[in-house]
């Protein structure tokens, strides 16, 4: 038998793409800052030189992935802002994507949120990325609640982002399955009364 043969397969990925998706994994589970360059590499079985070739520093292969996530996050909440939906049902159709993605296995947080949290300075890039991020989701439901007619949109839309945020932020302890299903029912009950027809009966 040649020694060839004994020779484990090699990785036909780029290095750039088995780096950013060993990171992407080892942030979200154990933390950005818990989480060396040296593991990283480990993981995606390359080395720093090949990491800093393809990032220039752990900041931008952080901030290469928040972007990442926040295509993501569009691509999930796309089906609940296309025009196949009513108007009316849209804001509801947000916020069951949103419980959606509490119900994926493996899920611990909003990596916008977990990013906020681990990074307290405002002006590092990451966090103005998340910040910016969070900021447009709260314009995104006032807009979906204006657009289903509500008469104070921008108070529902802070609201349902505070109901998101809350069950984002409880999943861990209330369990992912329990944070969504409340999620979803506290936002029906606020849609129905916030959106319900006017009574026009005179009486």
């Amino acid at each position: 038998m040649s020694e060839g043969r004994n020779l484990a397969p090699r990785n036909p990925r780029p290095a750039a793409q088995r780096v950013r998706d060993a990171a992407k994994e080892l942030f979200y589970r154990q933390g950005i800052r818990a989480t060396g360059v040296e593991e990283v590499c480990r993981v995606a079985g390359t080395t720093k030189m090949s990491l800093y070739r393809a990032y220039p520093s752990k900041d931008a292969l952080v901030e290469a992935i928040l972007r990442e996530d926040c295509e993501a996050a569009a691509c999930t909440y796309a089906e609940a802002l296309s025009e196949a939906v009513p108007p009316r049902d849209r804001p509801l159709a947000y916020i069951r994507a949103a419980a959606e993605v509490l119900r994926m296995p493996g899920f611990r947080g909003c990596p916008m949120g977990l990013a906020i949290a681990e990074f307290p300075d405002p002006e590092h890039p990451a966090r103005k990325l998340a910040d910016a991020e969070k900021r447009a989701a709260r314009e995104r439901l006032r807009r979906l609640c204006a657009e289903a007619g509500a008469d104070s949109a921008e108070v529902l839309g802070d609201t349902l982002l505070l109901l998101l945020e809350g069950a984002f932020s409880a999943a861990p302890y209330l369990g992912n399955a329990d944070a969504a299903t409340a999620l979803e029912t506290a936002a029906e009950r606020l849609l129905a009364a916030a959106l319900a027809a006017p009574d026009t009966s005179g009486s």
